[in-house]
């Protein structure tokens, strides 16, 4: 009776430790994936592509759609921000598409993209990264 409540008051700590080690396995992971997908970007075009999809100019394909390859949150309690996420680039889509579909909802906003997402079906997302005008950033301080 007495190792059953000892187990019992050592769950929370030991869900705490897992947590501990599967997020810290996850950025690892992610530091691993983002530096090498970088580099593939800048063989591949997609880097400068994304420069060129800053431009004011380029908002018909400004809005970054991203394949979710994998996703973890050490809690459920935490904000959802786009770090939480392994994605690779799929296309660039025109940022009307956001808006014209219901199964596009906000995730996030920082001060350089406002991340949306969309689900497809159970289990499969997609991102989206729309890139917020300077201009509208400048006009909302």
């Amino acid at each position: 009776m007495m190792c059953q409540q000892v187990v019992g008051e050592m769950w929370p700590s030991v869900l705490v430790v897992r947590s501990l080690v599967t997020t810290t396995l996850f950025k690892l992971l992610r530091l691993v994936f983002m530096t090498v997908q970088r580099i593939y970007w800048q063989l591949n075009g997609t880097a400068q592509k994304l420069r060129e999809a800053r431009l004011p100019d380029n908002y018909e394909r400004s809005a970054q759609v991203l394949g979710v390859v994998l996703r973890h949150k050490f809690s459920d309690l935490q904000p959802t921000r786009i770090d939480h996420f392994l994605c690779t680039h799929n296309r660039f889509e025109n940022p009307q598409y956001i808006i014209d579909n219901d199964n596009i909802n906000l995730m996030t906003i920082t001060d350089h993209d406002a991340v949306f997402c969309e689900t497809k079906d159970k289990g499969n997302m997609r991102v989206f990264e729309a890139h917020i005008d300077t201009e509208f950033k400048s006009n909302s301080h």
